[in-house]
């Protein structure tokens, strides 16, 4: 099984790092720089998991996890921020994000928390 893998983030550096993290055997990855494009991907899908930041031109993560539930789309979501806050905690994990991970994403918890995400599926 191929797992698909969207990852979005408008900072380059940061987006290239994940998405290498999470290129392997088995994953699929796809990168996008803004929110725009990644509902637009998301909607196209299906993919297994999207790890987005938080904040991004044109709609942030929570915009996006928010359209996703409001069009019965259902897509296991991780956030990243460089900001963390309550407020944003509350709000992702509301609308269903599985975890919001703080900036620099350290790429073993990365690692482990897409692990149990894709456990749970199979």
């Amino acid at each position: 099984m191929v797992f698909r893998i969207l990852v979005a983030d408008d900072q380059d550096d940061c987006l290239q790092a994940v998405a290498n993290l999470l290129r392997r055997p088995g994953f699929d990855v796809e990168m996008v720089a803004d929110g725009s494009d990644a509902l637009r991907r998301l909607m196209d899908g299906p993919f297994d998991l999207s790890v987005m930041d938080v904040h991004m031109p044109n709609l942030t993560g929570i915009e996006i996890l928010g359209h996703l539930r409001r069009t019965g789309q259902s897509v296991p979501s991780i956030l990243m921020t460089g900001n963390p806050s309550r407020a944003i905690e509350a709000a992702a994990m509301e609308l269903g994000a599985a975890t919001v991970l703080h900036k620099p994403v350290q790429a073993e918890i990365l690692r482990i928390t897409v692990e149990q995400i894709f456990s749970r599926r199979s």
